[in-house]
């Protein structure tokens, strides 16, 4: 597993409704900068919850951009099996195209699922334990994104 970048701080117990966030909202993909997409997960994560990001980090790569993909999990205490394997493949098949997946956990389940994509992909998962450390990458990125950082350079050099 990729390392931790930062350590984890005391914060409420993983219960999604105890907490108010100023993060984007609640299981939407959201482009928050070309070729960033955020979304917020609480709960268990289902299938159905994961295609619409991914479909949205399609969108952005068809666009000729690079994705970095941010997923707050913060709340999230379970994830079905096939959303872990869905996450993977989709990554194998995009690794050309993905500059990063940052996820902020505190699920030990969720540690575990970073670990285990990380093992196939060869480390794509930054992991945050810390929200205030991940909303402060995050905010960076943005600011990155929106000067091009994103931009496919394969696709820039080819002329497209």
């Amino acid at each position: 597993m990729a390392e931790l970048d930062d350590v984890p701080t005391e914060r409420p117990p993983l219960n999604p409704s105890a907490r108010s966030s100023a993060r984007l909202g609640l299981g939407q993909a959201d482009i928050i900068a070309p070729g960033l997409v955020h979304v917020r997960f609480a709960g268990a994560i289902r299938l159905e919850h994961l295609e619409p990001v991914l479909a949205a980090g399609d969108a952005e790569i068809r666009k000729g951009r690079r994705l970095l993909l941010a997923i707050d999990a913060d709340d999230v205490h379970a994830y079905k099996p096939e959303v872990r394997k869905l996450l993977q493949a989709w990554l194998g098949r995009h690794k050309a195209d993905v500059e990063s997946v940052w996820v902020l956990f505190r699920s030990p389940v969720m540690k575990m699922g970073v670990a285990m994509i990380n093992t196939s992909t060869g480390g794509m998962i930054r992991g945050f334990q810390n929200p205030e450390a991940f909303d402060t990458e995050l905010t960076r990125a943005t600011k990155r994104a929106r000067g091009g950082w994103l931009v496919n350079r394969a696709q820039v050099a080819a002329g497209h």
